[in-house]
């Protein structure tokens, strides 16, 4: 990511650091020391504020994230038609456990409390996309065309 580009984006408006900071997100995957220092150079922000803001907002990462989300539903009514297994078989089948990325960074798998789906509940999202209704057998199928 360009800096100097994002800066001057944003009119080199400190009020504007989430938004950057979300834009950082977006393009790299997740928020680089390197790149804060910079960021935080280039505003005169000092750099803990920035880390403030990265750890206390969810939607930021420090460390590298998977090129796709997946979330697994575990709000109450996912929990009770089998959410757990649902995340339980993920974990199994990629190798990693909720809040980690896979080693060739594709995935990286969470849970989520509510996506407001819970009619259709089981439900996992990949990236921004819903499914419902899902069986551990379909868990791959769901995954294949993000491979």
């Amino acid at each position: 990511m360009e800096l100097e580009k994002l800066t001057k984006k944003y009119g080199g408006d400190r009020s504007a650091v989430i938004a950057m900071l979300q834009d950082i997100q977006r393009d790299e995957g997740y928020l680089p020391r390197k790149t804060l220092t910079q960021l935080s150079e280039q505003l005169d922000v000092p750099l803990s504020r920035l880390y403030a803001l990265a750890t206390f907002y969810r939607a930021f990462s420090l460390k590298p994230t998977g090129r796709h989300k997946v979330g697994v539903c575990l709000g109450t009514a996912c929990h009770v038609r089998g959410g757990q297994a649902l995340l339980d078989r993920l974990e199994r089948d990629l190798g990693v456990h909720a809040g980690q990325t896979t080693t060739n960074r594709r995935f990286t798998v969470d849970t989520v409390r509510c996506l407001g789906c819970c009619s259709i509940g089981p439900v996992v999202r990949v990236d921004n996309e819903m499914y419902g209704r899902v069986r551990q057998d379909k868990l791959g199928k769901i995954l294949e065309p993000f491979e």
